[in-house]
């Protein structure tokens, strides 16, 4: 979906975007190879603009400028940037647990991560064996080049630049906050309602935790020692997490039909230009 979008281009419009695929131009290589199928639904000055905003999208592309996707990308098609535009492992699926919803007054107490291979958890004070200081994050966020959060944009990411402020952080990567796509979908509530709305299941020790009790388990962890309950924890955190991947792959394969599926013409315009040359 990534290289068969031309909505980032400067004054493309959804249905100017429609129209184009309704061409059989249903990616750059083929905008590149047949520019004049374009101008004919578009014109051709903003067909020419089209092909230099696409250049430019590849350019960044294949150099790895993932900011100029951060920079440029519209925040409504950001779930197209599921596929393609990186390596599956490359995508960062994060969730943070907290001491309540205010950041700068209530601290994180552990950010997982995952990537579709491992999992990861990084814990505040004192984390116990196969998971990590909180402080590791920002060295092991490097790594990725897509973020993918629920209610990220609102919660986790003020709360995880909040906490590495002195350090300068801020989210560079392009962030895909899977709660306006799914919300767009039809789907309601947070995120464990929306998992059982899709069917996914989580395992039955930690398929009713919510956040708050999230926040009762540190509790019993800090004042108590309790492992049983910083074991809990972290098992919920890493869940939110690698729920990420089915999650917006469903959310993903739903834009897609709805978006791209209903409206792309797959027209093989190498023989119909083919046809076209004979007739002269």
């Amino acid at each position: 979906m990534l290289t068969s979008s031309f909505l980032f281009a400067q004054g493309i419009t959804e249905d100017m975007e429609r129209a184009i695929w309704a061409r059989g131009v249903t990616s750059w290589e083929i905008l590149r190879k047949y520019p004049g199928e374009a101008a004919e639904v578009i014109g051709d000055s903003r067909s020419q603009k089209l092909l230099a905003a696409v250049a430019e999208a590849e350019t960044a592309r294949v150099n790895g400028d993932y900011a100029w996707f951060r920079k440029h990308w519209p925040e409504k098609s950001l779930w197209r940037l599921w596929k393609g535009f990186c390596a599956p492992e490359q995508v960062a699926l994060v969730d943070i647990e907290t001491t309540g919803r205010t950041p700068g007054y209530d601290n994180i107490t552990v950010i997982g991560l995952a990537n579709g291979v491992q999992e990861y958890a990084f814990v505040a004070g004192r984390p116990q064996a196969n998971d990590q200081a909180i402080e590791e994050y920002l060295e092991a966020i490097k790594a990725y080049h897509l973020l993918i959060t629920f209610n990220g944009v609102s919660f986790d990411v003020p709360f995880i630049e909040k906490h590495f402020a002195a350090q300068g952080y801020h989210v560079e990567q392009p962030h895909l906050d899977l709660i306006w796509p799914a919300r767009s979908i039809g789907l309601s509530g947070g995120l464990k309602d929306m998992e059982k709305q899709v069917g996914i299941v989580r395992e039955e020790d930690i398929a009713d935790v919510r956040g708050a009790e999230a926040i009762t388990l540190w509790g019993q962890w800090t004042q108590r020692n309790d492992r049983a309950a910083y074991d809990r924890l972290v098992t919920y955190c890493k869940a939110d997490c690698t729920n990420l991947q089915p999650f917006a792959e469903h959310i993903y394969n739903r834009k897609w039909e709805e978006c791209y599926g209903k409206h792309a013409q797959e027209i093989d315009l190498d023989a119909t230009h083919g046809e076209q040359m004979t007739l002269f």
